[in-house]
């Protein structure tokens, strides 16, 4: 093997082992805690350090400056959302069975990792200024598997001929909005609790995007 590449392999292992270590890890959280409440632009380094317990020159070591621990905090979330509901989509059989699979496990984990869809409308309604590459790649693995689930069921004479960004819009978007706006509408006075559960919301917007894609034929068997 030629020294060089000896020599990028061991690099690239310290790269990586310099971000899954605890202190790189408590860093990771506590920076996905402050993106998701304050967006880029309102994260502060200094606070950052204050919270993690870490001082700026453990930070840079670990991940560089604040744009590429941006860049490795939003892939790592993204990456753990995407990830599940790419292994459950493979699993499944049918076309339908794989869209169904497709909401309900993307719910699932956004979810169960509320900083994701938080930093997420944070992007949208910025524009995207800030959305690093790799990071914005883990949502286009999720729209490429969209792409072909809806693909394979119009072929098959499931589907109706549709965009699936539009779809991808629909699901990520009003999950994401339901996810992520929960503490507002939580903290409007009633007297009784009136907003549907995350599973009543995957039944309706499932039901509603069926209603939207099935072909006729499917519709009336």
């Amino acid at each position: 093997m030629p020294k060089h590449a000896l020599s990028l392999d061991t690099a690239a292992t310290r790269v990586k082992a310099k971000k899954t270590g605890k202190t790189a890890q408590r860093i990771l959280q506590i920076a996905t805690e402050m993106f998701a409440e304050k967006g880029f632009e309102g994260t502060i380094m200094d606070e950052l350090c204050q919270r993690s317990g870490v001082n700026k020159a453990s930070i840079y070591y670990h991940f560089g400056d604040k744009i590429r621990l941006y860049d490795s905090t939003l892939t790592h979330l993204f990456k753990r959302v995407a990830d599940p509901v790419l292994q459950a989509v493979a699993q499944a059989e049918t076309p339908l069975q794989k869209l169904r699979v497709f909401i309900e496990v993307f719910a699932r984990n956004a979810s169960q990792t509320h900083a994701m869809p938080a930093v997420l409308m944070r992007e949208f309604a910025s524009g995207g200024i800030h959305m690093p590459t790799p990071a914005r790649e883990q949502m286009q693995r999720l729209l490429f598997a969209l792409k072909i689930i809806l693909s394979s069921g119009h072929q098959q004479g499931v589907f109706k001929q549709t965009d699936p960004l539009t779809t991808q819009f629909m699901i990520v978007g009003t999950l994401c909005f339901f996810i992520s706006s929960e503490p507002m509408r939580e903290a409007i006075p009633a007297e009784k609790k009136l907003d549907p559960t995350l599973d009543e919301i995957v039944i309706q917007l499932t039901r509603t995007i069926e209603s939207a894609l099935l072909s006729p034929t499917i519709e009336n068997t």
